[in-house]
This record gives structure tokens, sequence and C-alpha cells, in this order.
């Protein structure tokens, strides 16, 4: 993999997701071993969905 698309993978919310997901199905980790990724997902959704927002109201204020 390309250094430049490691670098990114922090930021994208499925990397986080799967290593929750194998840590949990596979060691049956519990949730201190997992708490970097667990909360990582609602800071990486609050961030992309306040992107978002402000996006969609960009739009809606140039069609009106």
């Amino acid at each position: 993999m390309p250094a430049s698309a490691r670098n990114l993978m922090p930021a994208a919310p499925t990397t986080h997701f799967v290593e929750l997901g194998q840590s949990i199905l596979y060691r049956a980790a519990g949730l201190l071993v997992v708490r970097k990724q667990f909360l990582a997902l609602p800071v990486i959704g609050s961030v992309l969905f306040s992107l978002l927002l402000r996006r969609f109201h960009s739009a809606i204020g140039q069609t009106a």
C-alpha cells in the first residue's frame, strides 16, 4: 500500500470498525482494549457529519 494511503487510513471509519470487530470477535477483547477504536468512530462520524451539513447548507443556499 502506498505511504500516502497508509497515512489517510486512520481517518477512515472503516479502519477502526474492522479493528474493533476483529478484536471483539476473534480475540474476545474487552472494552478497555478497544476503547481507542470505539471512541474514534463517533469522533470521525461527528467531523464528517458537520462537514457534510455545511456542504448541504451551502448547496441549499445556492438554489434558493
